[in-house]
């Protein structure tokens, strides 16, 4: 409401005087800046895109200066303003710009490892190569050849003379024991 005072306001003392001597841009800017400005902040999001938009609608309303056409040069500086913002609106959609965000907040993986994480991971590999030395020798033969040569289990079945089913419960087993060592 206060933002429609001031219109009213700025437009009676905007409009009494171009009778005379034609439209004034600076009279207009002058006596109607707030109030645009408040209108446009509670109409946009960003207060900086309140201030573009101000900026615009007085840059185009610059084609009225001396004019005495103009019945409501306050009406006409605030239908400017809003097509302007109605027009950054639309841009702004089609650039999905709700969707965007700020690249200072991301944190992003450079695919070098720190020395923390190297360290970590040299660590995790030495604790696996443990667990696998101290599995049971079928345990570990069966995994070693499913792992590390690339075995289908109906091969490692054929190579070890066992069944497949007893391939996939030495898998298991295998994968149990390493992920416990690991993960402690």
């Amino acid at each position: 409401m206060k933002a429609s005072a001031e219109y009213m306001v700025s437009r009676e003392v905007v409009g009494s005087s171009e009778s005379h001597s034609g439209l004034s841009i600076e009279k207009v800017i002058s006596s109607c800046h707030s109030s645009l400005l408040s209108f446009l902040r509670q109409r946009l999001r960003v207060a900086d895109d309140a201030r573009d938009v101000a900026q615009e609608a007085y840059i185009r309303m610059m084609q009225y200066e001396g004019s005495k056409d103009v019945q409501s040069p306050a009406s006409l500086l605030f239908r400017i303003a809003i097509n302007i913002a109605n027009d950054l609106g639309r841009a702004d959609k089609v650039r999905h710009v709700a969707d965007h965000c700020d690249i200072d907040d991301m944190e992003f993986d450079s695919g070098i490892a720190t020395p923390e994480r190297a360290v970590a991971a040299s660590q995790e590999l030495d604790l696996l190569y443990d667990a696998i030395e101290h599995l049971p020798p079928k345990c570990r033969q069966v995994f070693l050849l499913s792992r590390f040569h690339n075995m289908t289990y109906p091969e490692i079945a054929a190579h070890c003379g066992i069944s497949i089913k007893m391939v996939e419960k030495h898998i298991s087993r295998a994968l149990a024991i390493c992920a416990t060592k690991v993960n402690r």
